[in-house]
């Protein structure tokens, strides 16, 4: 079976959300999952583009508002402290410096710099702010950087977002250390990430391989390229209870010669009790782990969905 990560990915992560006081007032708003729990397993890059803003602490408070039909970036007692065109440079200039560098970025909500959605949109004095804001940071954060996934501290104290983030975030960190002109690597890359990728259905995993296969005679460097963007944003679907039960039937097609019938039908009623949302994910990984200890696969001792990130993280107990 494969041993955990030993490699810790690199996270950007809001300065406020690990305890420093960098928010208006002098506070913060450290998270306890993240470290708490987060931090024995990755490296964090703190952020804070109001204070690289040069904003100080304290600091007046700043606002999305809507001025003549655009959405600004501004002071929240002074709309003519226009801050729009100074966050937008931050949000680039730490784009470009952060992509391939960190595997994913954790956010405050709500922020107007730094949310991610539903930030209040100002119309003025007097007027019911909107609801549809993103934090301009993340705004054009997101526009450099695509491939890097965000996430609120909010959302993820749900357990479904929790471990999609954290299952994108240690494969693009597994992707970065690809060599870039390593064609075996990519193909194993693909290889070993198939029943990930099957959880999502079988039509992604066949686009990508065409893209591995150089179906289109692209270069090395032009596959990767097209390869990762759509690798990332396969990943960011949800996965459902039905698409894990038939990874979990393939899977057991690969040793259940090796099974006696009693253990197939303790793993086929496994199978159907996690599909009937009796028991979580881990269970039945857990016992597929035992066969495999038992009967050795490689192919299957190389798939990164039975371990797609440390078994500390206990992301599968939930889902």
């Amino acid at each position: 079976m494969q041993r955990a990560e030993q490699h810790k990915p690199r996270i950007a992560v809001s300065a406020c959300l690990l305890g420093q006081p960098v928010r208006f007032d002098g506070g913060h708003k450290r998270d306890r999952f993240v470290t708490d729990q987060l931090s024995r397993l990755v490296e964090f890059q703190p952020v804070c583009p109001e204070m690289e803003a040069g904003l100080g602490v304290p600091r007046p408070t700043i606002q999305l508002r809507r001025i003549a039909g655009q959405v600004r970036l501004v002071q929240s007692n002074d709309a003519s402290v226009d801050l729009t065109e100074r966050m937008t440079g931050i949000a680039v200039a730490r784009a470009r410096q952060l992509n391939g560098r960190v595997s994913g970025l954790i956010v405050q909500k709500k922020s107007p710099s730094c949310g991610m959605e539903r930030v209040p949109v100002s119309n003025g004095p007097g007027k019911p702010s909107e609801r549809n804001g993103v934090g301009l940071f993340v705004q054009h954060f997101s526009r450099h950087a695509p491939l890097i996934p965000i996430e609120e501290e909010g959302r993820l104290n749900d357990p479904l977002l929790r471990e999609n983030f954290l299952e994108r975030v240690y494969s693009l960190d597994r992707w970065y250390r690809l060599e870039p002109d390593d064609l075996r690597g990519f193909i194993e890359f693909h290889a070993q990430h198939k029943l990930l990728l099957m959880a999502r259905g079988s039509e992604a995993y066949r686009r990508l391989g065409r893209i591995v296969a150089g179906v289109e005679r692209r270069t090395l460097a032009e596959r990767r390229h097209c390869y990762i963007e759509l690798f990332m944003q396969t990943l960011k679907s949800r996965v459902t209870r039905g698409h894990h039960y038939n990874v979990l039937q393939h899977i057991m097609g690969y040793f259940k010669r090796h099974l006696s019938a009693e253990d197939k039908r303790e793993l086929v009623q496994l199978f159907d009790d996690y599909k009937a949302a009796l028991v979580p994910l881990a269970t039945p990984v857990m016992l597929i782990s035992h066969h495999l200890r038992k009967h050795p696969d490689a192919y299957l001792e190389s798939q990164h969905y039975l371990k797609p990130y440390p078994d500390a993280l206990a992301l599968r107990a939930v889902v």
